[in-house]
């Protein structure tokens, strides 16, 4: 989060609001590459380069090959996230999603994306299971949700830990009212 992603370096204005030292960050580098070797591992042996970086949604995009500009991948586990491939140049979004680099390759620009994020969903399902006590297995939860024919006015935001896009709501809780 001290990273400028226009410039791809550590942002000096953002370093002296946090009252941190530019000299004890490490070099940024690109996503790919041989970074460093294992050593001293008591689970694996010493010379296993390191050849990779990436964060969990970037990881997922480059691995569902979105490497076009446009392409976008969703993934759903215990949240969901969509990332849409915006190219060499960032997208400011209109629609509250957050502007991030995807990766960077060596010898290419810096390749950004938007991201958007419902932080519970997968969870919500287990939150019914364990919490509610609603349903025994997780796998009933789709004859349930078919077997409704109405919700009577009832929703179910599964702000457990906050409300991702397009609120950014991190303090968001059951129990309080827009």
């Amino acid at each position: 989060m001290l990273m400028n992603i226009h410039s791809g370096e550590w942002d000096p204005e953002l370093l002296k609001i946090f009252s941190v030292p530019a000299p004890i960050l490490p070099s940024i580098e690109d996503s790919s590459g041989i970074f460093a070797e294992t050593k001293g591992l008591d689970f694996l042996p010493d010379g296993i380069p390191i050849s990779g970086i990436a964060g969990d949604q970037q990881a997922a995009l480059f691995g569902q090959s979105c490497f076009a500009t446009g392409e976008a991948k969703c993934t759903f586990g215990t949240g969901s996230f969509l990332m849409l491939n915006t190219g060499p140049k960032p997208v400011t979004s209109r629609q509250q999603m957050l502007t991030t680099i995807a990766w960077r390759l060596p010898g290419q620009k810096m390749t950004y994306a938007l991201e958007g994020g419902a932080f519970i969903c997968g969870a919500a399902v287990q939150f019914l299971r364990d919490g509610l006590g609603l349903i025994k297995a997780s796998a009933e939860v789709e004859a349930l949700a078919q077997s409704a024919t109405s919700s009577e006015g009832v929703e179910f935001v599964p702000a457990l830990t906050g409300l991702g896009a397009p609120y950014w709501w991190p303090g968001a809780r059951g129990d309080k009212i827009f």
